[in-house]
């Protein structure tokens, strides 16, 4: 089986010829840092709420090269990482609240699809939490337990080995429960999405790379070409957060790793059962999933959960041989009758983990800007929700999304993560710690 070319799968489904750069000095209304995502669902969701604003979104690549068209393309209600630590943290109401704000974005995701004709492969075919071991059992059910009594209704029951078998084929799958969810292609939703705001009237410079943001009466974004002046800022970097001073230490740019084959073969299907083609994602905090493409290719992602010292972005990491070591014994694990399947991309990506493993929403102290990201590697639904709140924020309305758990407030704060090395030699030993509970039996 081997392991192919360092590039981004999705990134080779759609050709992109990217915006002109910023090259002037310029003012808006609402300037966005960021045309992921996050950034692209605000400037949406403000163009409906107020026709007129003039927004300018700026992207340092082109939308979508970063972690928003690098997603395995699971389109969940999860919210951070776990629903164990969520209802600790803010209580059984705040998680339903959330909870249901997100599950409603995965169907409204896909109403934006169809209304806008945009082909990004969504398919509405849930996806199976496996267990594959007794410790992951547990967490299944322990699961289950919470979520129905936070729904205040029950859960559909854990299926049994066979029956999970008859779902999805792997002879390791013990168990499993079936969720609620959707499959799409990250890129070509995130690139559908900008050409729909742009349809709307918002200019998009990509390119365009941040320096700083300059807060002030009007705060200011500097670029290597311009500036963009605004009544109001949103930052919205996703796992470049980091870079600007305010959120340094709040949150690290966690690796995560990717395999995506050539199309199988009616033979190579044949072998597994799975003909719902429901995605498929690993009982565990760092979990492995897998799924089919549009053309049946298979992907499978997780491995290793890497942090690199000085917070390394560099691209060279997407070439880290232990990483696909990794996913390749998880591959044969899961899929031993898959063993002449060739791996045709191999790549990664960075995913914008916090202390809390939840998002955080907010205004930076006396000044007019605003702030979004910390999705944890679960973004694809949850920055739908989280663009609704980003709107209510800048446009200065108290709604049921500015109540929600994603925002700050005088009771939540943005816990800080150490300076490397000691952030560093914690993440390491986290993720070994972590390793070790979830594999306990």
């Amino acid at each position: 089986m081997g392991t192919g070319k360092h590039v981004v799968y999705w990134h080779e489904t759609e050709s992109v010829t990217p915006e002109p750069p910023l090259r002037d000095t310029t003012d808006c209304d609402v300037a966005i840092v960021g045309g992921g995502y996050t950034g692209l669902w605000a400037a949406y969701f403000l163009k409906e709420a107020e026709p007129a604003l003039d927004i300018r979104v700026v992207e340092a690549q082109h939308s979508g090269y970063g972690a928003s068209g690098r997603a395995d393309g699971f389109v969940t209600p999860t919210i951070g990482k776990d629903i164990q630590a969520l209802v600790r943290e803010f209580g059984t109401r705040r998680a339903l609240e959330a909870s249901q704000a997100v599950g409603r974005s995965i169907l409204e995701i896909g109403r934006f699809l169809r209304r806008n004709e945009i082909d990004a492969g969504y398919e509405a075919n849930d996806y199976l939490m496996v267990a594959t071991g007794t410790a992951q059992l547990r967490r299944l059910r322990q699961d289950r337990e919470l979520a129905s009594r936070i729904a205040g209704r029950e859960q559909p029951e854990i299926l049994t080995a066979a029956q999970a078998q008859d779902v999805i084929g792997s002879p390791a799958v013990l168990g499993a429960l079936r969720t609620g969810g959707a499959l799409v292609n990250p890129f070509k939703l995130v690139r559908g999405l900008a050409k729909v705001v742009k349809e709307r009237g918002v200019t998009v410079y990509e390119n365009t790379p941040v320096l700083r943001v300059l807060p002030g009466a009007c705060p200011t974004v500097v670029t290597p070409g311009g500036r963009v002046t605004a009544d109001k800022v949103i930052i919205a970097a996703n796992a470049h957060q980091f870079t600007f001073a305010p959120f340094r230490n709040k949150m690290v740019p966690i690796w995560s790793y990717a395999m995506v084959s050539e199309p199988l073969t009616q033979e190579q299907l044949d072998r597994v059962a799975w003909a719902g083609r429901e995605g498929m994602v690993e009982a565990k905090t760092f979990l492995t999933c897998a799924r089919f493409t549009a053309d049946n290719r298979l992907m499978f992602a997780g491995g290793p959960a890497l942090y690199f010292m000085g917070r390394d972005m560099r691209r060279r990491r997407m070439n880290d041989q232990r990483a696909y070591r990794a996913l390749r014994d998880e591959f044969h694990r899961f899929f031993p009758m898959w063993g002449d399947v060739d791996f045709s991309y191999a790549y990664g990506g960075t995913i914008d983990v916090t202390r809390d493993y939840a998002p955080h929403f907010g205004r930076l102290t006396g000044t007019d800007v605003f702030y979004g990201y910390g999705f944890n590697g679960n973004g694809i639904a949850a920055t739908h929700t989280g663009g609704k709140v980003l709107r209510d924020l800048v446009l200065g309305k108290d709604s049921e999304y500015t109540r929600l758990l994603y925002v700050d407030d005088e009771h939540r704060k943005q816990r800080s993560f150490p300076p490397d090395p000691l952030l560093y030699v914690g993440a390491r030993a986290t993720t070994r710690l972590m390793e070790w509970k979830e594999s306990r039996a």
